[in-house]
């Protein structure tokens, strides 16, 4: 049973008289009122109606119900009216978390039409390589990268990513360029980035048809976050395999040169994540979409 429809069909059946008139109201059958204040009334266990042929009067419990339930169907409506007011110019602050990379490199440099079409919303966006915990941080959503291990979590995957191989045109006149992941084992340098969850540097991973190659080369600095892991690739120091959209511009202007491009990396999903929830509020509900659409329109960040 709709136990809402049966409040309102037993609220206007109260202000109709009778049935039939209630009915007509409401545009439905009248055995459909009917059946649905007898459900009501069987719900509560109680009588609400005195029925004769003459007349339709209000038990005493239903004359408390009815006043109880007018005033709960009303701020019903005028809450519904709000939300969908809200939905239309969506507006308040949401908390968002995001890994560095995307962040930096994604996320901030496309604020701009978020701002542009939705400029009653604020955000506090908040960037770091660990995992929130989202309730205890009162987080309204947040942008992952890798599997989500958190069962409590709702988890949606708006992305995914691969790593590519790189170096400075400098690093590859001085040691040479490598023609197989294995020349990376010896006679060359790379640059390490760390786990955000375990410090631990990130393997060296390529994949080619069947065959999978992954170790960790001996490396000469190791970072934990992507900017400065770029900029260690750019200054020379070494090889260095990070996430395809975080090293696209460097190729593109010059300063890393693409290696092993016959070998692939495999694939990374990019997932918004946020607390289990019934409804998400609008301001939130349109950030997610604003995301999804970000990736969508990255040739590099797109679903695979």
């Amino acid at each position: 049973m709709d136990r809402i429809n049966a409040m309102r069909a037993f609220v206007r059946v109260v202000e109709a008289g009778n049935f039939t008139k209630a009915a007509d109201t409401l545009n439905v059958p009248k055995p459909n009122i009917t059946r649905l204040v007898q459900s009501l009334e069987a719900l509560l266990e109680i009588q609400l109606l005195h029925r004769t042929t003459r007349a339709l009067t209000l038990t005493p419990e239903g004359a408390i119900y009815y006043e109880r339930a007018v005033r709960l169907l009303a701020d019903l409506d005028d809450m519904e009216s709000t939300t969908k007011s809200s939905m239309a110019r969506p507006s308040g602050r949401i908390k968002v978390d995001v890994s560095v990379a995307i962040g930096s490199m994604v996320v901030v440099p496309a604020l701009p039409s978020f701002y542009a079409a939705y400029p009653d919303v604020g955000i506090d966006l908040r960037v770091s390589n660990r995992d929130v915990d989202m309730v205890a941080e009162s987080s309204d959503c947040a942008i992952r990268i890798g599997d989500i291990a958190d069962p409590s979590l709702v988890a949606r995957r708006i992305g995914s990513f691969r790593f590519s191989t790189c170096a400075a045109p400098a690093y590859l006149a001085a040691h040479g360029t490598p023609e197989h992941p294995d020349a990376l084992r010896s006679g060359h340098t790379t640059v390490a980035i760390l786990s955000g969850r375990l410090c631990d540097a990130i393997p060296f991973a390529f994949v080619k048809g069947d065959e999978r190659i992954e170790f960790r080369p001996p490396n000469c600095l190791s970072v934990n976050d992507t900017n400065a892991y770029l900029a260690a690739g750019v200054a020379g120091l070494g090889v260095v395999q990070g996430p395809d959209f975080s090293l696209q511009a460097a190729i593109d202007e010059g300063k890393l040169t693409a290696l092993l491009t016959d070998w692939n990396s495999k694939v990374f999903p990019v997932s918004i994540v946020y607390p289990p929830s019934r409804f998400l509020s609008a301001k939130v509900r349109v950030f997610i979409d604003w995301a999804i659409g970000l990736m969508d329109g990255n040739l590099h960040l797109k679903r695979q």
